[in-house]
């Protein structure tokens, strides 16, 4: 339904509209030439040129309707981190911001980009930091709360659901819940131990790949970050996750098994995990990137949930993403001994 609607006439009308009178308060003129890349059931983005330059308005839909909110707070508080922000609709989920330039993966084939992550993890991981002392105004703006003592109840929560669902519609079978049921006691200890560790709950973007940051200089400290439609306030360690994964697989490490082994992953990693190092040791932080990892099966497949509970034919052409992330926890990488 939003797909259809975001490439109406009638919308898009509305939106060349908006974007010329928010532009015009920056001073700024649409020269008329536009493109609307793509628009997916969660979000679409328009691009426009103007007499200062590209911008790109987005809209979102209702399951990631905070991010507007969010990456204007982010741009508040942690100026630089992502593209100048020009304006915002709150109750539309509007949002026009300036070209943040090119994207990190085409900027430089995966074999060149090891120092710019290592780069680039190490400043967001400081962010993060710098930002857990804004957890309320995070919370305020509307992001989800997946902080570890709340993902069991989210498993459960998923798991159930997910039985309740035929196959064809992604749910999983009665082998598999139980399966799952058997794996939570297991879960909830790696949450505690998360819980407990001394690395207070931030931003975690969720989604954080190569095609999500802007690179538009030299080195991380032009770079931008996008795309915060996936974002939760959480553990912090739940980004490497998504990252660690997409690194691995564009640089053609990423095994059969969902694992990879190769040491410049590990120097990105350590590169994120250094801001941490005041907090407790090596072996402590490395346990909980791990940890954080496999917790955050649960925070993907919420985050697919929400954006698709209004397009179930765009989750059958995905294969079901939400029965995906969540059966992960039984994957042997999953389930492998923590040391």
């Amino acid at each position: 339904m939003n797909v259809a609607h975001w490439t109406s006439e009638e919308f898009l009308d509305e939106v060349r509209a908006w974007v010329a009178g928010r532009l015009a308060e920056h001073g700024l003129q649409p020269t008329g030439e536009w493109e609307q890349p793509h628009a997916r059931e969660w979000s679409s983005a328009i691009r426009f040129e103007t007499t200062g330059g590209r911008v790109w308005f987005k809209v979102n839909g209702r399951a990631t309707a905070f991010e507007p909110r969010l990456v204007r707070l982010l741009a508040d508080l942690s100026p630089g981190l992502v593209p100048d922000q020009l304006a915002t609709d709150v109750e539309r989920a509007w949002s026009l911001s300036r070209d943040g330039g090119p994207q990190m993966r085409a900027v430089h084939p995966p074999d060149a980009l090891w120092k710019p992550w290592e780069q680039l993890v190490s400043r967001y991981a400081g962010v993060q930091r710098d930002l857990a002392a804004h957890t309320p105004a995070l919370l305020d703006s509307g992001t989800p709360h997946l902080g570890p003592t709340r993902l069991v109840a989210e498993l459960r929560g998923l798991r159930e659901r997910l039985r309740a669902l035929p196959a064809g519609e992604g749910g999983i079978s009665a082998a598999d819940a139980a399966a799952l049921e058997e794996v939570e006691p297991v879960f909830a200890g790696w949450c505690d131990d998360l819980a407990a560790s001394p690395v207070a709950e931030s931003v975690q973007h969720d989604d954080l790949h190569s095609a999500n940051v802007c690179w538009p200089g030299e080195d991380a400290s032009a770079a931008r970050i996008i795309d915060w439609g996936d974002a939760s306030v959480a553990h912090p360690f739940g980004t490497m996750l998504a990252t660690l994964n997409s690194i691995a697989f564009h640089a053609g490490v990423y095994r059969d098994d969902e694992t990879f082994d190769d040491p410049r992953v590990d120097r990105v990693r350590d590169a994120y995990l250094e801001p941490f190092t005041d907090l407790a040791d090596r072996s402590d932080l490395l346990r909980w990137v791990e940890l954080a990892r496999r917790t955050g099966c649960v925070s993907r497949a919420l985050s697919y949930e929400a954006a698709l509970a209004d397009a179930p034919a765009v989750a059958v052409e995905m294969e079901h993403p939400v029965r995906e992330w969540l059966l992960a926890l039984l994957e042997p990488w999953a389930l492998a001994p923590v040391t």
